[in-house]
């Protein structure tokens, strides 16, 4: 390793090999085999490493520790390296739990907890994370980055209220768009007129990206989910839609919070199965604790550990100013509605 010892140009030059630096060819034990637990630190290096012995003045009348070539403490440093090397491995592991009766099973990745409760007809929300990957900061680095050019802003104009509403879409298809009702024409949600057909007629639509406008148009809508599906000529990749989410998992959440476009917060999912609306069809939500402003609106809840749609933010629960707790439409019910536009 490089340090600076004087080098013969007064240069930093590197450490010259010593006899205890030259690692023998036979009987050679690997740091894989103490952290397999194959050898044990102290077989390594038998004995004390050093010796008592008299201190180096002639004043000094107590006995002293003598070190030889460096090696006091070695077995103590070499373990201390060991247990951090270790820790690095059980860093990389990934264990998921399923409740059974009487206790739990562990599996090593979440494909098989999954596999194991649908085999076994085991309810979703008894599967939970006990222990992940320490990759999971560059994973969510990457799939921002793959999933913020599938998310627009979404301009609607009503020329006969004078209004203009701003929120967010996201691609689920080829030229296919999904985003909130509530984003293309405000309504109240408690009270649903029985003759929507013209719901969104006045409203003109357009998808925000950057410099980049596209002209948009309402195919079909859902008042009682609060759901829209927009048709636009915009050259984007789909979201893969899943419907499975478990209490506590990360996510992300990309939107235009007041028309700042593509905005990227995180949090988790603090709750599900939650009822906000009493009228009929009213959906069941899910609930997020990120920093969630009006124009996320339509914007995709997405999970951090495979990219997938989990939800859309749909609604702020809270008044005069008061955000942190937020309701998103679980993706059950985007699935179930965009069924019929896929071709």
């Amino acid at each position: 390793m490089p340090f600076d010892n004087g080098g013969s140009s007064g240069n930093s030059s590197i450490s010259p090999t010593t006899n205890k630096s030259v690692m023998p060819f036979n009987n050679v034990t690997t740091i894989q085999d103490v952290l397999d637990g194959r050898k044990n630190i102290k077989d390594i290096y038998p004995g004390t490493r050093g010796n008592w012995n008299w201190g180096k003045g002639d004043s000094d009348v107590s006995k002293s520790y003598r070190e030889e070539g460096g090696d006091y403490k070695r077995v103590e440093r070499d373990s201390d390296i060991m247990s951090n090397m270790a820790d690095g491995v059980a860093r990389e592991h990934q264990e998921w739990r399923v409740k059974v009766p009487g206790g739990s099973k562990s599996f090593v990745s979440f494909n098989l907890a999954q596999k194991y409760i649908r085999e076994n007809s085991i309810p979703f929300k008894y599967i939970s994370r006990a222990a992940q990957n320490s990759n999971e900061e560059s994973d969510r680095v990457s799939i921002i980055s793959d999933s913020i050019n599938r998310v627009f802003m979404v301009d609607s104009i009503n020329s006969n209220k004078g209004v203009k509403e701003t929120g967010s879409a996201f691609c689920v298809a080829r030229n296919l768009f999904v985003t909130c009702a509530h984003v293309v024409e405000s309504y109240n949600k408690a009270l649903i007129p029985e003759d929507t057909s013209n719901f969104g007629s006045n409203s003109i639509l357009r998808l925000v990206q950057g410099d980049r406008y596209y002209t948009a148009k309402i195919i079909g809508f859902n008042l009682e989910q609060d759901l829209a599906i927009l048709e636009s000529n915009v050259p984007s990749d789909p979201f893969n839609i899943n419907g499975d989410v478990i209490l506590g998992e990360d996510v992300i959440i990309i939107g235009s919070p007041h028309g700042y476009e593509n905005n990227v917060s995180t949090g988790t999912v603090g709750g599900l199965d939650r009822k906000i609306y009493q009228y009929e069809g009213a959906p069941d939500y899910m609930f997020i604790d990120a920093s969630v402003f009006p124009g996320n609106s339509g914007g995709p809840v997405i999970r951090v550990r495979d990219g997938d749609v989990v939800g859309m933010i749909t609604l702020i629960v809270g008044s005069d100013g008061n955000y942190g707790l937020n309701a998103a439409l679980p993706s059950s019910y985007i699935k179930n509605f965009i069924n019929k536009y896929l071709v």
